[in-house]
């Protein structure tokens, strides 16, 4: 049956558009009634069709995998009802849908090929670029919701489970310090690894915010003159418990001082301590793990080496990627976030990261050097600039 033109006037895709438009649209519509629990299109499948929903439910489905290994699981990403449209992609090349959609309840809708939407595009310019700009108004405000939602959420998670940790992490330095009591060398051995895994639990929750709430902006907003040496020190610091575990020797090597640069200072120490983390994790006991700096033609460059297990070269050109794990590490704990993250922060800086695995002949380990500029200027200051 073909729709009305005051049918179509419904959906906030195709309101307003001229009527001769519609008619087109009209006589190109097929209509297509789904069960519940049915799949209407898949993900990664050709996008042959933008569907208008006239009654019923679809749920938006995305596959999620963490790492290379990790379980695929089906993520929902939105749920839609009448007078909404989907299958964008039949608009966008290469024509692959990027999720999945579920009936949740009987549904009925009306499917647009896709050879008539390009079309209606060439026969009607302005009316195509008028669509096309909906499309791109639409997916902005779906997009900016789901993100807003699943920052708000992440942020109100991460607060609540990290309250608990920081008391007992408390508690265990209690312990430790000897404050409640003489303990045994067992005792305290069981109790500081106790403290390590609450303290990677503790970083695994902060990364999976920083990954869903990290924008350059935000970054750059923090940007302050700092001494490098100093966030070396700090970064260094917060991975000596970890060392000691290891029984892996952490060693410094640099000028005794440092130009001071421009730069985010707590994101800055992040990037150093993830490297220096990352590091300590992949590598064996009793061996070293080097922080090396120096300034080279306007520039701040940090190493970080290690003489641990190493990344195969198949893995290296996806190392930075969110979640991407090695696949020589998957009996080791981790998200695979560390390297991303160091990656999104080291962006916002204006600098460059890269992996060398191996980095002497003959030899097994991994060194990343990271380069920041020493030109970057304070926010205060490029806004003058630009006046």
């Amino acid at each position: 049956m073909t729709p009305t033109t005051e049918t179509l006037e419904r959906f906030e895709l195709l309101s307003g558009l001229p009527t001769e438009v519609l008619d087109f649209i009209a006589q190109k519509t097929l209509d297509k009634n789904y069960k519940e629990g049915e799949l209407i299109f898949s993900e990664g499948a050709n996008a042959d069709y933008l569907y208008l929903i006239l009654s019923g439910k679809v749920s938006l489905e995305m596959k999620v995998q963490l790492g290379q290994t990790g379980t695929v699981r089906r993520a929902t990403i939105g749920v839609i009802g009448p007078w909404h449209a989907m299958g964008w992609s039949s608009l966008v090349y290469p024509y692959e849908y990027t999720a999945s959609g579920v009936c949740l309840q009987d549904t009925k809708v009306l499917a647009i090929p896709k050879e008539d939407l390009r079309f209606l595009i060439s026969q009607y310019p302005e009316a195509g670029c008028d669509l096309m700009e909906r499309v791109a108004s639409i997916t902005r405000a779906r997009l900016f919701s789901a993100t807003s939602t699943l920052t708000y959420f992440l942020s109100i998670v991460s607060h609540e489970l990290k309250r608990p940790i920081a008391a007992v992490e408390n508690y265990l330095q209690i312990t430790l310090g000897g404050y409640a009591g003489d303990i045994s060398d067992k005792q305290r051995r069981l109790l500081e690894r106790s403290a390590l895994r609450l303290s990677d639990l503790r970083s695994l929750i902060s990364d999976i915010l920083d990954f869903a709430r990290m924008q350059p902006e935000q970054i750059c907003a923090d940007f302050e003159i700092v001494d490098p040496m100093e966030i070396g020190a700090e970064a260094i610091e917060e991975v000596r418990l970890a060392a000691t575990q290891k029984n892996i020797r952490l060693k410094a090597i640099g000028p005794s001082e440092y130009t001071p640069i421009v730069a985010a200072r707590r994101r800055l120490r992040q990037v150093i301590s993830n490297l220096l983390a990352n590091a300590i994790k992949f590598s064996p006991e009793e061996s070293t793990v080097t922080l090396s700096a120096h300034e080279d033609s306007g520039m701040l460059v940090v190493e970080v080496l290690d003489e641990g297990l190493g990344i195969p070269a198949k893995d290296q050109p996806h190392i930075f990627d969110d979640f991407y794990r090695a696949g020589n590490v998957e009996e080791i704990s981790g998200a695979g976030l560390g390297l991303s993250i160091a990656k999104k922060i080291v962006n916002a800086h204006e600098g460059q990261i890269e992996v060398q695995s191996p980095y002497e002949s003959g030899k097994s380990g991994t060194k990343v050097t990271v380069r920041i500029p020493q030109t970057l200027t304070l926010p205060g200051d490029r806004g003058a600039n630009t006046q």
